[in-house]
């Protein structure tokens, strides 16, 4: 009796090894599975933010090629006359700039690699554009309170301090 008394606690702590191993080896993978989702939705989340202004950026491309006249690049001469039909089509253009510029800026943080590799461009990019006289006076929030104040508030705060640090600026 003894002796099968034995054979049971020996049992007993046999079986209780072996379901506190296969407890932890289900724990790693469960782990392992979570990171590999993890991983999944940090690429899903980069690759919808930078496709979607990306595209929005080529389709701006895409229109400007109709209209280059428009010198709405930051490389390209600022026209001095302008039809008022052309005007109103720069405007547009514009607000399709900053729009993208926007988009940008909030989605900068989402993912180490827009942070590092493609904001630093944008950044660029809008504080060059930020230069031409016809951008400036477009979006107007450098010299008051802005035409439609539709823009983010932290964004607009962020294009101010860029153009604080222009050469020839006095930015707010």
């Amino acid at each position: 009796m003894q002796n099968a008394l034995l054979d049971y606690a020996d049992l007993i702590s046999l079986l209780t090894a072996v379901g506190t191993f296969v407890a932890i080896v289900a724990g790693v993978v469960e782990l392992i599975k979570a990171r590999r989702e993890h991983v999944r939705a940090k690429e899903q989340e980069f690759n919808s933010s930078y496709l979607t202004i990306s595209d929005a950026y080529h389709r701006l491309l895409e229109l400007s090629v109709e209209y280059p006249h428009l010198g709405i690049f930051p490389w390209q001469e600022e026209p001095a006359d302008l039809s008022p039909d052309d005007l109103v089509r720069r405007d547009i253009f514009y607000e399709m700039m900053i729009s993208i510029f926007e988009r940008a800026y909030l989605e900068r943080h989402k993912t180490p690699e827009i942070a590092e590799h493609f904001w630093p461009g944008w950044e660029t990019f809008l504080r060059r554009q930020i230069e031409k006289p016809s951008f400036r006076k477009y979006w107007g929030i450098f010299d008051g309170e802005g035409a439609f104040g539709a823009y983010d508030k932290r964004f607009e705060a962020f294009a101010k301090r860029l153009d604080g640090g222009l050469p020839g600026q006095d930015g707010v």
